[in-house]
């Protein structure tokens, strides 16, 4: 029994012990990526590709308030109709064509 109590206190002082060093532990396991990020970028490239970071993405522009929007998500027609970013331009931009035809 003596040495279950000497035994889970050792492991207290150690779980004590990691949690006041596990801050510094993650700094320096960035430091370390950054350190060699910087010294291989190839590696980085790849590694940000496969991880979703980084992604060859056609950019296509919004025709109603001009803002560029993976083409993916743009809404309307890809084959040289109109491209919107969001569902108010495509309405905004509606409501001046039905104003332009009425007056």
């Amino acid at each position: 029994m003596k040495y279950l109590v000497i035994a889970s206190l050792f492991a207290l002082l150690l779980l004590l012990l990691y949690a006041r060093i596990r801050p510094y532990l993650v700094a320096l396991q960035k430091i370390l990526t950054v350190a060699r990020n910087i010294t291989d970028p190839k590696s980085t490239a790849n590694s940000r590709s496969r991880a979703g970071g980084i992604t060859d993405t056609k950019l296509v522009r919004c025709v109603a308030c001009e803002t560029w929007v993976p083409a993916e998500r743009a809404i309307g027609t890809g084959a040289g109709g109109s491209l919107y970013c969001s569902r108010e331009c495509l309405e905004k931009k509606s409501d001046r064509r039905e104003k332009k035809l009425a007056g």
